[in-house]
């Protein structure tokens, strides 16, 4: 092959080597360019984040309930720790008492990348230990970055209500259910970042300024929050219960002024609780409610086409006990003949149960829902529980008449305190709300306010249910409730828990206590409940001593000089 060959062969071949040498390079910087500019970004800069202050939560009159403090955290990229520095490095690390020498050095040789050292330090010491690791020139390898930790003054006074913060993110409470609203946006700043991963500020790199939360106004007043929570959690232990929940509501609006829990837990430390705990357990448990689910029945038979005929004829409960569909009712006392009032005040279970053989299942179903059983109030709390309620077609006589006793529905305590509320209204029921305002900067974006649902009665039958409730107070069941001063209308219920095998156990119930007061013009709603007393067998010697203390407490808050009958209660027991 002469050389004239040899060249042009060489020539081709370098031509085609040029050739996809090209081609490479523009399928790099067409295809490619957007992957190696961030590799190069990433080597020569470094996005510190800045974060946004949380929104604080506040109670009904501006007092802090959640709030924010700075802190500090600690991250390490063991990679810049250069050998002959690593002992001075943990030396300096371990005179500020953040962990054992030994722990750190171990930690420094073996891993190999960026990781949390340590979270939420005193700001005070981070900012000391900030200037000793630039003055060392360490600070390239351990940063020490700003934080915000969440903080909950009243912990498990409030826990149920308020929720708390992980990784940044509510994770139960209203910090869950807010969480978008009060986290904000974070900005970041780009620094220069050279060779040996210092940092420096450069006034061309981009930079986004953070946006901080919006803050949220509770209708809790923590006053009423704090003894409704201390007089449950006595009364829980005092009876030696599993546990209690309370309520109390504004009469006049819905407004939620407590809700209490006992046990609940510290919202600093919740993984150190059982994950039941961190839910409301008042709008999210759902249990059997006993006779205070009598309302029900007693405003079908109101409302039905043949309400004269029921509420003027007499109910013989005198035998103590009826048959129907083969099985027993009971009463606990023998009450003799009643009246229709007379059912409810002795809350006789037969003479409701004769009551609901009178009255129509698709009518009386059609009024559950009215009163809002079966479907959430919409509180502004995650996690609520719609209850259960059988289909007109499922209410047999026996079935109807467990029900008018209210066993056999599911409700939440929050359900049944919204369908008291509605008699307390006059017949209308409204709409609960946890959330005050929403505010921006000071500036208030959402308010809440009144709300009415539907009307589920007549004026007229809502207080003939009223005068009935003052009875169940002043000579029934629920005269431990009694308030010196003060006409409570309210009842009692003590249902019946299930036993594994499905019957209806002996020993454990659930008690709750459902009043308002005063009667005319009703200022507060309170519902307390009491799981499995272990002293007591009736509502009236655990739910309505705990209501009446709630009270008393609550008046003298209004009024520094109301005192309370103390012989009031001896006389009603």
């Amino acid at each position: 092959m002469n050389s004239d060959k040899r060249i042009k062969i060489v020539k081709i071949i370098l031509s085609v080597i040029f050739c996809i040498i090209a081609l490479y390079v523009f399928y790099l910087e067409t295809f490619e360019a957007k992957q190696y500019e961030q590799m190069a970004e990433s080597q020569h800069t470094f996005q510190l984040p800045l974060l946004a202050e949380r929104g604080k939560i506040f109670d009904c009159q501006d007092r802090p309930i959640v709030y924010n403090q700075m802190t500090a955290s600690i991250r390490i990229l063991p990679q810049y720790v250069r050998p002959s520095a690593i002992d001075s490095v943990a030396n300096l690390l371990a005179q500020y008492n953040l962990k054992p020498k030994n722990e750190i050095l171990h930690e420094l040789r073996t891993r190999r990348s960026l990781y949390w050292f340590k979270k939420n330090i005193d700001y005070q010491v981070a900012c000391s230990l900030k200037q000793k690791l630039r003055k060392c020139k360490f600070d390239n390898s351990v940063i020490v970055a700003d934080a915000i930790r969440r903080i909950y003054p009243f912990s498990e006074i409030l826990a149920s209500v308020t929720g708390f913060v992980g990784d940044e993110a509510g994770l139960a409470g209203i910090e869950y259910r807010y969480d978008s609203i009060l986290k904000g946006t974070e900005g970041y700043i780009v620094l220069q970042k050279d060779a040996s991963g210092n940092n420096f500020a450069w006034s061309s790199y981009p930079t986004k300024k953070p946006i901080n939360g919006q803050d949220i106004v509770l209708t809790i007043n923590l006053d009423i929050q704090d003894i409704a929570y201390r007089e449950l959690a006595n009364y829980v232990n005092r009876f030696k219960a599993l546990r209690g929940q309370v309520i109390v509501l504004n009469a006049q609006d819905a407004a939620l002024l407590a809700l209490a829990e006992y046990p609940d837990y510290d919202p600093h430390q919740p993984t150190q609780f059982s994950q039941e705990l961190w839910k409301a357990a008042s709008i999210s448990d759902e249990f059997e409610p006993g006779s205070v689910y009598k309302l029900l029945i007693c405003a079908t038979a109101l409302e039905s086409p043949n309400r004269d005929l029921l509420i003027n004829q007499k109910y013989d409960v005198s035998n103590g006990f009826i048959t129907i569909s083969g099985k027993k009712i009971k009463d606990v006392h023998n009450n003799g003949i009643l009246d229709f009032p007379g059912i409810f005040i002795k809350s006789s279970n037969i003479g409701v149960s004769l009551l609901s053989q009178l009255v129509s299942p698709k009518d009386f179903f059609l009024k559950q829902r009215e009163f809002g059983f079966g479907m959430p109030t919409g509180i502004e709390l995650p996690g609520e529980a719609a209850g259960y309620i059988d289909k007109p077609a499922n209410l047999k006589p026996l079935r109807f008449a467990n029900i008018a006793f209210g066993q056999g529905v599911r409700v939440t305590l929050l359900q049944l305190a919204m369908a008291y509320l509605s008699i307390a209204n006059d017949g209308e029921l409204l709409k609960p709300y946890l959330v005050k305002e929403i505010r921006n900067q000071n500036k208030v974006v959402m308010c809440n306010k009144r709300t009415v649902v539907r009307r589920v009665l007549s004026s007229e039958n809502a207080q003939i249910i009223k005068e009935i409730l003052a009875g169940v107070v002043n000579q029934g069941t629920g005269r431990a409730a009694a308030l010196s001063g003060f006409q409570v209308c309210g009842k009692t219920g003590t249902a019946q828990k299930i036993e594994p095998n499905g019957t209806y156990s002996a020993t454990r119930s659930v008690m709750t206590f459902i009043g308002f007061f005063p009667k005319e013009n009703p200022k507060y709603l309170i519902a307390v409940m009491i799981d499995e007393p272990k002293i007591s067998r009736f509502a009236g010697e655990v739910t309505c001593p705990l209501y009446r203390s709630i009270a008393e407490q609550i008046i003298q808050l209004d009024n520094p000089h109301y005192k309370p009958n103390a012989n009031l209660l001896t006389m009603n027991q």
